[in-house]
C-alpha cells in the first residue's frame, strides 16, 4: 500500500478517534449523544455484516477481485474500489480473530505490487 494511502487512512481513523471522545464545544448534550447513538448503531451494523457474510465468506484481496487495477490507481481512491477496501477488505481485517487473519493471508499471499496492504490493514 502507498505511503499516502496509509496516511490517508491513518488520518481518517485519528480523526474518528478524536471525534468519538472529544464532544465539540458547538454541540448540545443531545446533539452530542445523538450522534454517539449514530456511531455505536454504525459500529454494530458493521459486525454484523462481519458476522452474516464476510466471517463465513472473506472478501477476495484487492489484487484478486480487480486484478486490472494497479494500487496507485484512483480506482481505490473512489467509488467502487474504496467501498471495496473499505466496507469489505477492511472490514474483515478489523474483525477476524488473528488465527483466521493468519490463515487468509496464507492462502492469499500479498501481490509484488501490493506489499504491505496486509501490515496496513491488520487490527
Amino acid at each position: 500500500m502507498s505511503m499516502i494511502r496509509a496516511l490517508f487512512f491513518n488520518l481518517i481513523f485519528v480523526s474518528m478517534v478524536t471525534m468519538a471522545n472529544d464532544k465539540p464545544n458547538d454541540l448540545t448534550d443531545e446533539q452530542w449523544h445523538k450522534y454517539l447513538e449514530h456511531k455505536a448503531s454504525w459500529e454494530n451494523m458493521l459486525k454484523e455484516r462481519y458476522e452474516n457474510e464476510l466471517k463465513i465468506n472473506p472478501p477476495e484481496p484487492p489484487w484478486i477481485k480487480f486484478p486490472d487495477y494497479h494500487p496507485t490507481d484512483m480506482f481505490w481512491r473512489m467509488g467502487k474500489g474504496e467501498d471495496y477496501l473499505v466496507d469489505y477488505f477492511g472490514l474483515y481485517f478489523k474483525y477476524a480473530p488473528k488465527a483466521d487473519l493468519k490463515a487468509y493471508m496464507q492462502k492469499y499471499p500479498e501481490h509484488k505490487n501490493w506489499l504491505g496492504t496486509y501490515e496496513n490493514f491488520e487490527n
